[in-house]
């Protein structure tokens, strides 16, 4: 193709389609020619047929009968061989107890089942056989039981036993019998053999008086054969001009498209190419040829890397599409252009060769970059002043600017309405953006599903109340906690409700439940809606999907909903699902990865005696908040029963529990060894008393009122330091290291080290719960650390990345949790690092 610019060619070596030359099918020749044609195939058939007939002893019947015979007969004999062979390897190991014996024999007893289904194959359809095979399979069974048991014998050195059994005459019987059977089935072949003879002689004669009536038949035939042959000759002339045209179509297409156009062979070199790939290069075609493919592209990869791209095509020939792939080319002047490429491998007679459709997407980058200024735009410019809008308008529904008219408040409702409702297309608009181009970043860490949920409900109740629907959160469930980002879900949670309350009927309730379990926790909204045909449940999350066109005057929204619902959960590694029924509504399942419960291990459950139950509350809010688990016990017998169940890190103790003596109750729980060392905080509105003290082993006096910080310093001095876990915190910023510190104190052993040389010392000289890990630091990245980080059992230490850098979904995949210094408080840390320490403490108890 060297020297030309032509499309690809499917044919011949050039591609030209050779012409047909009229004329010469009606020259004297070619009139004689077909003459003696239609003359000498007669007298050749003639003699065909003589030797048909001389051939046809051999030829027919028979030759497949022979064949038959003999595979069959020779399948018979091996398989008696390999009896033999099993019984020779028998005797010879029982007779030696040399493991050589056992070769032949374990190689015979492989080879006899499949043996047998050969032979069974063979005989499938023969009546003559069917009563014989199974007789010979039993046969054949037995004498490998009867091998197999003298062989286990003298295996297990039962030398005489085995002997014993063989001198029994079992196995010789068997072959005996076992020949007989053979020899029957070979007689029969025999006898069916003869038979074929017979047959075929037989045929014979009548074959050779067909043969010459089919010849006279042929006679006949051959004049309607020219009448065809002519015929035919003439259709061939009508295709060759269609073909010719086709290709001058199809020449014209490649040379006219838009797109440029590009074939090349196995290694990448260019054989032709269409003009508007020349023009959108800069060269002209024959400059090109027969270079390689490379050549076109920014940074010239090399010919090898080129041919393994080419070999990535060719391996997915009859699989899959292959997708369109992004690349910088470079025209002859050098400069660059964005452009895609699809590269399809075409089967020829020479081998795999490629085209590529080439198109140069500089304009749609343009576009797309003014989309996302746009978003910006609408993002920054847009839904601010709307914001506003809404928010005056809900002021003035509400009365903040004096009483309004009743007309006047219907017009302002109106407003307040249809200004929410732009406000949330416009956000969704937003939302599915940033997932379609892949930059929506989820903030995972722990979240408690139920004050979630709880909190969207409430945030919806007058959007539902508005349709006269009812929410309500059903009471079991427990509150699970899942690994999310809480703003998102929060996004999930209140899209579902306020879909299941725009198509519930009036008075109807949306039922909201919590399901918790091992692998994955489930939140359920249930409407008592219509229901959602099976036609539309396919597309049910596509992107502006809605049933019904008038549900979008009457109901509003966008049909966008559902689409950013399904692209958040997954995108937060869960799942989303539905369960319908036309006329008796709808259930939309969340399903989230579950993370530990926000527990804590007994080490740090503290156990409030208090008879108060507003002081109590008190106690567990302060200390929750600090990060401990609390149980409340407001009398002496509810204290016998939780001590009996759990053991506490600390108790605080009021004297004056009802119920019975509480020193006394003291002294019998120090009896319990769990008990003798948990610290007693004891909390009285009088003074300390030594002999008390003394007594029971009080640590502290609390004396009442005890503020928060009182109650928590108290405990946290109580509580032994080895019960707390041990932090590595990597971080280079003095000041932050200062202040996760004091998050901290009280709560966990923080070790702080500024780079990773220091780190990586850390981690060899001490076992760590838990690494806090800042991702810039001095000397490289805070995830070199992430192959070192491992217990001494091999399994990695859990890592929290605390980091000022934007998420990065593939990073989040790595680690536990992944927080933005600028988006989550040190509580959303401390939090999220105390959920995964009990998480993980829990599973190691488990293990």
């Amino acid at each position: 193709m060297e020297g030309s610019n032509q499309s690809p060619h499917f044919g011949d070596q050039d591609g030209a389609i050779p012409p047909v030359d009229d004329d010469s099918a009606r020259s004297p020749i070619s009139h004689f020619l077909r003459i003696a044609a239609v003359v000498a195939v007669p007298l050749i058939l003639l003699l065909l047929g003589a030797l048909q007939v001389r051939q046809s002893d051999y030829a027919q019947e028979l030759r497949s009968r022979v064949t038959q015979a003999y595979e069959s007969r020779a399948r018979l004999e091996r398989f008696l061989s390999l009896h033999q062979d099993l019984e020779t390897g028998q005797r010879g190991y029982i007779v030696t107890g040399q493991p050589e014996f056992l070769e032949p024999y374990y190689g015979a007893r492989k080879r006899v089942g499949p043996e047998l289904s050969a032979l069974k194959s063979g005989f499938a359809n023969e009546r003559a056989f069917a009563n014989l095979l199974p007789e010979l399979a039993a046969l054949s069974h037995r004498k490998i039981d009867f091998t197999e048991r003298t062989v286990r014998l003298r295996q297990q050195g039962r030398t005489r036993a085995a002997i014993q059994l063989v001198a029994g005459g079992e196995g010789k019987h068997l072959m005996d019998r076992m020949r007989m059977l053979l020899a029957r089935m070979d007689a029969i072949e025999r006898s069916r053999l003869q038979n074929a003879a017979a047959a075929a002689d037989k045929s014979r004669s009548l074959t050779q008086g067909m043969t010459f009536g089919l010849e006279a038949l042929l006679l006949l035939l051959l004049g309607g054969a020219a009448w065809a042959i002519y015929r035919s000759v003439n259709a061939t002339r009508r295709a060759v001009g269609r073909l010719r045209d086709l290709s001058a179509r199809q020449q014209a297409i490649f040379e006219e498209a838009m797109d440029g156009m590009i074939t090349n062979d196995p290694d990448g070199r260019i054989e032709s190419l269409n003009r508007a790939a020349a023009q959108m290069w800069g060269y002209e075609p024959d400059e090109l040829l027969g270079r390689n493919l490379g050549f076109l592209i920014e940074g010239t990869p090399s010919e090898a890397e080129v041919k393994l791209f080419l070999d990535k095509v060719a391996n997915n020939v009859g699989k899959r599409a292959n997708r369109p792939i992004e690349f910088i080319a470079r025209r002859s002047d050098g400069s660059n252009f964005t452009a895609d490429i699809a590269t399809s491998a075409v089967p020829l007679g020479d081998g795999l060769h490629f085209i590529g459709v080439i198109r140069d997407i500089t304009d749609r980058k343009r576009v797309e970059r003014m989309k996302t200024e746009f978003v910006s735009t609408v993002s920054h410019e847009l839904r601010t002043p709307l914001t506003s809008i809404a928010g005056s308008l809900g002021l003035l529904s509400v009365g903040a600017a004096g009483p309004l008219p009743e007309r006047a408040q219907k017009l302002i409702r109106i407003a307040h309405s249809n200004s929410e409702r732009l406000v949330r297309l416009i956000n969704d608009i937003l939302d599915l953006e940033k997932i379609e181009s892949g930059k929506m970043t989820f903030h995972t860490k722990p979240v408690s599903l139920r004050p979630l949920v709880e909190q969207a409900i409430q945030s919806n109740l007058a959007f539902a109340d508005g349709y006269g629907v009812k929410l309500t959160l059903a009471d079991e469930g427990g509150d699970p906690v899942a690994i999310g980002d809480g703003d998102r879900l929060t996004q999930v949670v209140t899209n579902l409700l306020s879909n299941a309350a725009k198509f519930s009927p009036n008075g109807s309730e949306v039922l909201t439940s919590i399901q918790p379990g091992e692998t994955n926790h489930r939140i359920s909204i249930r409407d008592q809606g219509p229901g959602i045909s099976k036609e539309f449940q396919a597309r049910l999350f596509s992107k502006f999907a809605q049933e019904d066109a008038s549900d979008t005057r009457e109901k509003g929204g966008t049909g966008l909903g559902l689409s950013i619902v399904k692209q958040i959960v997954e995108g937060l590694g869960g799942t989303v699902s539905f369960e319908s029924e036309l006329g008796k509504g709808t259930v939309f399942h969340v399903d989230l990865p579950a993370a530990a419960a926000l527990e804590r291990s007994n080490r740090r459950q503290i156990l409030i005696c208090q008879e108060d139950k507003i002081a109590a509350a008190e106690m567990e809010a302060a200390l929750h908040k600090a990060g401990f688990g609390c149980d409340v016990a407001p009398s002496c017998s509810e204290m016998r029963r939780l001590t009996a169940d759990k053991t506490y890190a600390a108790i605080i103790l009021d004297l004056a529990l009802p119920g019975e003596e509480s020193i006394g109750l003291i002294r019998d729980l120090r009896a319990d060894p769990r008990y003798a060392s948990v610290p007693i905080l004891v909390a009285s509105a009088e003074g300390s008393n030594n002999e008390v003290s003394q007594t029971i082993a009080v640590v502290d006096w609390l004396h009442k009122p005890i503020s928060a910080e009182k109650l928590v310093k108290g405990v946290r001095m109580a509580i032994p330091a080895d019960h707390l876990p041990h932090i590595l915190h990597v971080e280079d910023d003095l000041d932050v290291l200062r202040v996760v510190a004091a998050a901290f104190e009280g709560r966990a052993h923080l070790d702080s080290v500024t780079d990773l040389d220091e780190a990586k010392a850390a981690l060899k000289e001490r076992r760590y719960d838990l690494v806090i890990l800042d991702l810039a630091l001095p000397g490289g990245s805070g995830l070199e650390l992430l192959p070192v980080m491992h217990r001494d059992d091999g399994k990695p230490i859990p890592a929290v990345i605390f980091s000022a850098q934007d998420e990065d979904p593939e990073l989040a995949r790595r680690v536990e949790a992944l927080l933005t210094k600028s988006r989550a408080s040190l509580d959303d840390l401390v939090q999220t690092v105390e959920t995964l320490i009990a998480m993980y403490m829990k599973k190691s108890d488990k293990e």
